[in-house]
Formats: C-alpha cells, sequence, structure tokens
C-alpha cells in the first residue's frame, strides 16, 4: 500500500470512527457503539479495506477516543459531528488518521 492509499484511509474513516467491546455490543445505545456500528466500520468497508482490517482500524479508534472521552463528552462530540461540526469531524479525523496508519503499518509489514 502506498502514502496515498493510507492517507485515503484515515481521511475516510473520519465518517466512522469507533471501536467496541463486548460489552458495548450488548449496549447498542452506547454513542460510542452507534459510532462503530453506523459510520467506522461501514465507511471502511466502503472504501475497499476488508472488514477485519475496518474491525482493527475502528477498535483502535474507540480505545483511544474512550482514554480520552467519557461517554457523555464522547456523546456530545459526536452529536455534534452527526449535526456536519467541523471541528467535531477534524477531532474523529485526528483520531482514526492515527490508528490507520498503525494498523496498516502493521499490515504492510507483517512477515
Amino acid at each position: 500500500m502506498n502514502k496515498t492509499y493510507k492517507l485515503l484511509v484515515g481521511t475516510i474513516l473520519l465518517l466512522g470512527l469507533n471501536t467496541v467491546s463486548l460489552a458495548q455490543k450488548a449496549d447498542a445505545a452506547s454513542p460510542f457503539t452507534q459510532f462503530y456500528n453506523n459510520n467506522c466500520v461501514p465507511e471502511a468497508t466502503k472504501i475497499g479495506l476488508t472488514e477485519a482490517e475496518a474491525i482493527q482500524i475502528c477498535n483502535c479508534t474507540v480505545t483511544n477516543l474512550k482514554q480520552k472521552y467519557s461517554t457523555e463528552a464522547f456523546a456530545t462530540l459526536y452529536a455534534q459531528y452527526r449535526n456536519g461540526d467541523n471541528t467535531a469531524r477534524r477531532t474523529l479525523t485526528r483520531y482514526g488518521e492515527t490508528c490507520s496508519q498503525g494498523v496498516l503499518d502493521d499490515i504492510l509489514w507483517e512477515e
């Protein structure tokens, strides 16, 4: 994969970045779960990533978001994102790009 592809993946992942734990899978109302299911994985697979790659990137993204945001704070950020707020979109994109770079580097350099 080349650098352009990685940047494209990171940008597309802005549209959906969320990791889901087993507990979150049971809690469909969680904003992290909603983001994961409604945005991150579907958008990543739309651009050509395998489901396994999308899941890896989205899990990383949500894990990092959970370290930074409480559920309530993320719910606010996610609502802003859904309402077209550019700052919220840039924030989510930044997390997604970081994770996509790391995951894709691991995939590219596997032995």
